[in-house]
């Protein structure tokens, strides 16, 4: 048996390949312990992991959202690990049979991942696509790496529930200051990346942009305010069709291990 996992910074999903799946709260489980569990009850012989942190040479670096420990060498099985949105989007490229094609999901945080001439962009320590951590605007608080002048705070989850409470709102894209702050660092990043990239696709996912389907909408309306017009030109900007990217690309993982 082989298994397929997602660690988010809210959920931990899981697949034993053509068996079950399940998903778990993240705050209410051990990683660890958990999926110990579930390797002894499959007799799990290969572990695939989407990690939301980053992550090089199948060790992980950091994770400013997920607030567990966790440690894939102990269960002494082959795995892999890749970052979240490196999973997404392998598994969104496959979806839309693109080369060329950038992923933008904003959940707990925010972060993107970029295929080119159907190679994964992955920078010298496997760290491309950090856009949630781009300098933007100073805010009133830190981001979970240590800044306070991140993307990721104004355009993610995690975001959205920091201005709520330093304005005293509801933690909602209803609100309308909520939503200004939101959708303008949404806008510079997908800018960013369709700038610096040229991609075909551009595929927005996570947990914010599935609860507020109008935010493709506006984005695919207002996006010439903030790219530039050979950045846009025959590139489309969709909403991804994929119940979770991150994980399907996890299975991806597991067909390099034989």
């Amino acid at each position: 048996m082989k298994i397929a996992i997602d660690i988010g910074g809210t959920y931990f999903r899981w697949e034993i390949i053509g068996v079950a799946k399940g998903k778990e709260p993240i705050q209410k489980i051990d990683i660890q312990n958990f999926l110990s569990r579930l390797i002894r009850r499959y007799k799990v012989r290969a572990l695939g992991i989407s990690f939301a942190g980053q992550v090089h040479h199948d060790r992980i670096l950091s994770a400013p959202n997920v607030h567990s420990s966790f440690n894939p060498a102990a269960f002494g099985i082959p795995y892999i690990i890749e970052n979240d949105l490196h999973c997404a989007v392998l598994a969104e490229a496959r979806y839309w049979q693109s080369s060329h094609i950038g992923a933008l999901y904003s959940g707990t945080g925010l972060g993107s991942g970029i295929i080119d001439e159907g190679r994964l962009i992955r920078g010298y320590r496997n760290l491309a696509g950090e856009i949630g951590h781009i300098p933007y605007r100073q805010a009133p608080f830190r981001c979970g790496c240590g800044k306070h002048n991140c993307l990721e705070l104004y355009a993610s989850g995690n975001g959205i529930h920091k201005w709520a409470k330093y304005l005293g709102v509801q933690a909602s894209l209803k609100e309308p200051k909520i939503k200004e702050l939101y959708l303008e660092a949404l806008a510079t990043a997908a800018a960013i990346i369709l700038s610096l990239c040229n991609c075909e696709f551009l595929i927005l996912g996570g947990g914010v942009i599935q609860a507020n389907p109008d935010v493709l909408q506006w984005l695919q309306q207002n996006l010439p305010r903030y790219a530039p017009p050979f950045a846009l030109k025959k590139c489309a900007i969709l909403q991804s069709q994929l119940s979770d990217a991150s994980l399907e690309g996890a299975k991806i993982l597991l067909e390099r291990l034989v």
